[in-house]
């Protein structure tokens, strides 16, 4: 509008200006013919300042009318920096909800492959103690094998899905890199095992007892870098050294890691491919060593995110070394609880006392899953098909605990619980979310929500683990009659033969007592709870002393399955331990 107004003034100006020309041209002509005496005297004079108004009028229309068109290029420009603008935020928009539309696929995927994956894992896992032939247990393992390798896949990708959306989150946490050193270790000493490898680890005497890192992305990162040098490597070994640079008077450093193999090696041309996603050196090597080509390029953006670097040096046929460099990392005054592996080999659910447990679930398949865990236990398990039959069954009868799947029609497992918190004899009924969900969403609706959650595909392992925090642990009956006398049931008072044992052990207890349970009621590490209770427990076999046999138990079963808080209320009631079989003493 402004615009076209400064045009239309222009045009006007240059009009006037016309227009003054022809009457002054008039006026001219007019003084000619009516009075040729006054021209004579002043028509020259009066011509000049007519010329000059002329010129001066036609200047000011062409100056009017190049400003118009100087505001329209300007407007024009304006106009098309705005249309750029917005056409940029149209594709940002359409950008963000493509990522999300991704990622609710992904997390929709992930749910509806996790679910069979569960159960294929599961029951394969049901038959490895059966007596099979040779060859069933090959196949067997094989299921296993590729039912993992297709769960990593998924994992992978949902990683890398969630860091380019930038939607991974990292949670520091006390870090003894000395335990994660233990985990590694246990995770890749069988396959190293089998190509006869040496697998060492090297780390630095200052290295400080805890370190502030996300210790499960630390662990991932660490767990590819491992795996590769494992599975690239035919003979030699693979040695993983750490090392701390201290700074800022010790109270932060630099945290440097490097695993090095004599495995194949990578071409010079290739070292900063293998961080690409989907990429591998050779595509056309063999089985033995095959993969996804994802492993690398999450590691270094996991290593990214923790604001450190990861390189590589290699020589083609020579080996490989990978340096992980972590500047910044704070000094942790709390010690780490530990970073353990599973427990492997069979887990035994009559450890726990006999228990009702309510399995919710549509599912037919993961039913029968769950029946098959519990086959030959103590325990008494009741199903339902979605929240409202959950919720009639809880009307029915006593439960000790709920096992509750988070997607369910007619009601699901969020709105069940909901309906369970409100009625308060069920406030404290511990309730377990089953979820085969990766959103992160979900995630942390359940941490705050349940009282714990399972995500699929899970191990009995891992249900063990779970139910060991809220159900009561026993110790396993010994044989009484027709076995070695060490390992019959132990009394829970001194026979007359052992009062004086008694007593010395007491003493052992307090000195225990001072030192080293103090530590380990603070710091509650998970390794040194379990070599306590592993020494609580020989001293109650050499005494005959059933109380400390019991205690030790029940604390050794909290460390395997760290069960932190569990343990933590354990540890604290050891001097009454002490106090009660002081006190059987002496009464004897």
């Amino acid at each position: 509008m402004v615009i076209g107004w400064l045009v239309i003034m222009g045009a006007s100006v240059v009009m006037w200006a016309i227009a003054w020309n022809r009457l002054s041209e008039g006026i001219d002509a007019w003084v000619k013919a009516e009075s040729p005496g006054l021209v004579s005297v002043r028509g020259e004079a009066t011509r000049r300042d007519l010329t000059g108004v002329y010129r001066i009028t036609v200047l000011a229309g062409f100056l009017g009318f190049g400003t118009g068109v100087f505001a329209l290029y300007f407007y024009r420009v304006d106009y098309e920096q705005e249309r750029a603008q917005r056409k940029l935020l149209e594709e940002k928009l359409h950008a963000e909800d493509a990522v999300k539309e991704k990622s609710a696929f992904l997390a929709n995927m992930s749910h509806e492959i996790r679910t069979p994956m569960n159960a294929i894992l599961g029951f394969s896992e049901l038959l490895e103690p059966e007596g099979l032939t040779p060859k069933q247990s090959q196949y067997v393992r094989a299921i296993r094998d590729s039912g993992a390798s297709l769960l990593q896949l998924i994992n992978d990708i949902l990683d890398l899905s969630k860091i380019e959306a930038g939607r991974l989150e990292l949670h520091p946490d006390p870090t003894d890199m000395r335990d994660s050193c233990e985990f590694l270790r246990t995770v890749f000493a069988e396959q190293a095992l089998k190509k006869s490898l040496q697998l060492h680890f090297e780390l630095a005497p200052d290295l400080p007892p805890a370190l502030l890192l996300d210790r499960r992305r630390l662990r991932q990162v660490l767990v590819n870098l491992l795996g590769n040098a494992v599975k690239f490597t035919k003979r030699g070994y693979v040695k993983t050294r750490v090392s701390w640079q201290r700074q800022n008077g010790g109270s932060i450093g630099t945290l440097l890691i490097d695993v090095e193999d004599t495995g194949s090696g990578i071409p010079e041309g290739k070292l900063q491919e293998i961080f690409k996603s989907f990429m591998q050196t050779d595509s056309g090597r063999d089985a033995e060593v095959s993969g996804t080509g994802l492993g690398l390029t999450i590691a270094r953006r996991l290593t990214e995110m923790m604001k450190g670097t990861l390189t590589v040096e290699s020589t083609e046929g020579c080996g490989s070394v990978f340096h992980l460099r972590f500047p910044g990392v704070p000094v942790s005054a709390r010690l780490s609880v530990g970073d353990h592996a599973e427990p492997e080999g069979a887990v035994d659910f009559n450890d726990f006392a006999p228990a009702t447990l309510l399995v919710v679930d549509d599912n037919q398949v993961n039913r029968s899953l769950m029946v098959g865990m519990f086959e030959k236990t103590h325990h008494q398990l009741r199903f339902a098909r979605n929240g409202k039959e959950a919720l009639q069954c809880l009307d029915d009868s006593k439960f000790d605990i709920v096992l509750l799947d988070i997607r369910m029609p007619v009601m699901d497992g969020p709105t069940a619980l909901t309906e369970i918190r409100k009625r308060p004899e069920l406030a404290s009924l511990p309730v377990i979310a089953i979820t085969a969900s990766s959103l992160a969403s979900e995630d942390t609706a359940m941490r705050s929500r349940f009282s714990d959650y399972i995500r699929k595909p899970f191990s009995r392992q891992t249900l063990f683990s779970v139910l060991a925090q809220f159900l009561q642990r026993i110790p396993r009956q010994l044989p009484t009659a027709g076995q070695n006398p060490a390992e019959a049931p132990l009394a829970l008072s001194p026979p007359p033969e052992r009062v004086a044992q008694w007593r010395a052990l007491v003493l052992e207890l307090r000195g225990l007592e001072a030192s080293p349970w103090p530590v380990l009621n603070d710091s509650l590490a998970i390794n040194g709870t379990h070599e306590f209770a592993q020494k609580l427990r020989a001293l109650a076999q050499a005494t005959q002393c059933g109380l400390l046999t019991t205690y030790a138990a029940t604390l050794s079963g909290f460390a395997e399955t760290y069960a932190i808080a569990q343990m933590e209320g354990h540890l604290a009631g050891f001097p009454k331990l002490v106090d009660s079989i002081a006190g059987s003493c002496a009464h004897t």
